[in-house]
């Protein structure tokens, strides 16, 4: 269900989400009756219980979010988190919910978890594991796709799977759910290896975004569009399997990419943020339009055409450009840097149309956060394949 870019004359999924922000309101109005209650349950012997009402309340919502209470971050009182988890196209509706929270004295609401001092990330691990992490130390680095890996030594691990599954834990913690989404990468226990870069685990939140900054130092620090003479392209070939239908850029079979990274994570399908990409707030996006019947070298002209078309407008109006290109069994495809999205939906709607595109045409974004948003091209464009 889209949150952020709806269409109006969708009636189905228009009533389905009026339905949802029922509930949600319901679920406002409840949450404020008993917002007292639950205060002193914190502090006293209340039998109140918090998580029964939770979860009566929020999986009315949607069963996959996940919520948190804790101090507030701005002041004295308490904070609510409701979350995604770790499944983050859920987070528009997240913010959906945020968005509609009432005013309430001595609350705050947030859509992720924020980060935690180290004693909070030990005691979180062992609350989730029933063992202590013991000691720790860490490690992180740069890995091919703007994510920054961690190491883990812990000599006293007897289990290496666990000692995996609380690293995990306590880096979440320490960084907070939205920058551990966006940059953390692989994470592996290992030996101890010689030289620099270990630390003690207070140390991971310095030691991860030493790192974001080497892969901010690879980065322009304007928009690509403004960059464009600069731009350096590759060719790349792919082997999909045959199927009877592709969703995202399943089919891809050879294009070319002004970044060779940003392609290779939406193709292998790894979990994408556009900031690892852009330190302008460039949103990665991606065109998908049909070509089922017609030849690959028709289909190949049909793209370029398009290409140009959409090129010309969004630079003139500084407002992205064409940062990759695909051709794929069924689909076409072109990669695009936006940097004001609502502005530069309408151009793109208004050149795809001008190109007489078939009627199965979508915008669609890279990042994970936006898996469920979509724009059909035309009025009567059906959804994307899933």
């Amino acid at each position: 269900m889209r949150w952020l870019y709806p269409d109006p004359n969708d009636k189905e999924e228009n009533a389905a989400r009026s339905a949802v922000v029922s509930r949600i309101e319901r679920w406002w109005q409840a949450f404020a009756e008993r917002a007292d209650e639950i205060r002193d349950s914190f502090h006293d012997d209340s039998e109140f219980d918090i998580p029964g009402f939770m979860r009566a309340s929020i999986e009315q919502i949607d069963q996959r979010l996940g919520w948190e209470f804790g101090p507030a971050l701005n002041g004295d009182g308490d904070r609510l988190v409701i979350t995604p988890e770790h499944n983050l196209a859920l987070r528009p509706l997240a913010d959906a919910i945020i968005a509609r929270a009432p005013e309430l004295p001595g609350w705050e609401f947030f859509h992720a978890r924020p980060p935690e001092p180290p004693n909070v990330a030990l005691a979180a691990v062992e609350a989730e594991t029933d063992v202590e992490l013991g000691k720790c130390e860490v490690c992180a680095e740069t890995d091919d796709m703007n994510r920054v890996a961690l190491k883990f030594y812990l000599p006293e691990a007897i289990d290496r799977e666990l000692a995996g599954v609380q690293a995990a834990i306590a880096a979440e913690a320490l960084l907070g759910e939205e920058s551990f989404a966006r940059w953390i990468g692989r994470i592996d226990v290992s030996s101890r290896e010689d030289g620099s870069g270990w630390g003690p685990l207070s140390d991971l939140h310095k030691l991860v975004f030493a790192q974001v900054e080497v892969i901010d130092d690879t980065l322009f620090k304007t928009p690509l569009v403004l960059n464009v003479d600069r731009l350096q392209w590759s060719l790349w070939r792919l082997s999909p399997p045959k199927k009877d239908e592709y969703p995202r850029q399943q089919d891809l079979i050879m294009g070319s990419s002004a970044l060779d990274s940003m392609s290779a994570c939406a193709q292998l399908g790894q979990s994408f943020d556009s900031r690892r990409y852009s330190r302008a707030g460039e949103t990665f996006c991606f065109l998908k339009f049909d070509g089922e019947g017609r030849k690959i070298a028709q289909r190949m002209d049909e793209r370029k055409v398009v290409e140009d078309s959409i090129n010309e407008a969004l630079v003139a109006a500084e407002l992205g450009v064409v940062v990759g290109t695909g051709t794929g069994k069924k689909y076409s495809y072109l990669d695009l840097a936006l940097t004001d999205l609502n502005k530069a939906i309408p151009e793109i709607v208004k050149q795809m149309r001008a190109a007489k595109v078939a009627n199965r045409s979508w915008l669609l974004f890279h990042d994970a956060h936006l898996a469920d948003e979509w724009i059909g091209i035309h009025e009567d464009t059906p959804p994307p394949p899933r």
